[in-house]
């Protein structure tokens, strides 16, 4: 069926190629490591054969499908070999053992888990085509309804199907985009949000500054200015009795308010000081 876990083996460690799906994070490693120095492995990992590079010569060997993290702290702690099992089925049918894994992993961002999930559908709607299980049964009842990819996903991973469907929303928006955001300041929830709802050349050339190491956010970047100082207005006119003029402008300058932005900026200095006046 494609999905055969077998026996469990021993495998040699310098026989295994890490999953370059996702790499690992070194905390991770030294903290399975002290487990796995005081405990043992209690978890073998899973891997399948197939070909891999051992000082740049081609050899038969495993590649990880599941447990990246434990093959890594296994050889900081120098050991030769590891529990596995061996996965013998398809490579769709590992790859979504493999990503089903790391959704499970809590340290995934919000764009690693959108990028997860997407793929996952991919795969789901390979090995699960919408023509299967049509047909009307011999009884004479309502045909049997297939399971849904956001209920799998739960059953699989323990993901909220509601929010599957989120991920999914951020992820047919943004496209490639999604994976250029990955580790920058835009990988949060909101700001995928705020990136999917801009226009496609405003949103690269943000993304552009965020790769480049730049603190940036989705939601500064504004489309309808008369609403953004309207909302503004409202908030300088709420604390315009606990801050100055300068104060505002210290943290608006921290913002990194986009040079665009100005006029609307200078006009929001503005209702601040007639609030201001007001509240005298």
């Amino acid at each position: 069926e494609g999905r055969a876990v077998r026996a469990l083996v021993k495998v040699n460690l310098r026989e295994i190629q890490l999953s370059k799906s996702r790499p690992t994070n070194p905390e991770t490693v030294n903290a399975l490591a002290a487990s796995m120095r005081e405990s043992g492995l209690i978890s073998p990992v899973i891997v399948r054969k197939g070909p891999i590079f051992d000082g740049g010569i081609m050899m038969q060997g495993y590649k990880v499908v599941v447990g990246n993290h434990r093959v890594s702290a296994a050889r900081a702690l120098g050991w030769e070999e590891i529990e596995a099992f061996l996965h013998d089925g398809d490579d769709l049918h590992a790859e979504l053992l493999e990503i089903d894994e790391n959704l499970q992993r809590a340290e995934l961002s919000p764009a690693q888990r959108s990028a997860s999930i997407a793929r996952r559908k991919e795969l789901w709607e390979v090995l699960h085509p919408e023509t299967a299980s049509r047909r009307i049964p011999a009884s004479g009842g309502p045909p049997p309804q297939p399971e849904s990819f956001a209920s799998n996903t739960e059953k699989a991973t323990g993901e909220d199907q509601r929010r599957t469907r989120e991920h999914l929303r951020r992820a047919e928006a943004l496209g490639p985009d999604l994976h250029a955001v990955i580790g920058t300041s835009l990988d949060k929830g909101v700001e995928l949000d705020a990136l999917k709802d801009m226009p496609a050349d405003e949103r690269r050339e943000l993304i552009d500054r965020a790769k480049a190491g730049e603190i940036v956010s989705a939601r500064l970047q504004v489309r309808n200015a008369d609403g953004y100082v309207s909302t503004l207005l409202a908030d300088f006119a709420r604390i315009a009795g606990k801050y100055s003029v300068e104060e505002v402008s210290d943290s608006i300058a921290r913002a990194q308010v986009n040079a665009n932005l100005h006029p609307y900026v200078e006009a929001v200095f503005n209702g601040f000081r007639a609030a201001r006046k007001r509240a005298a």
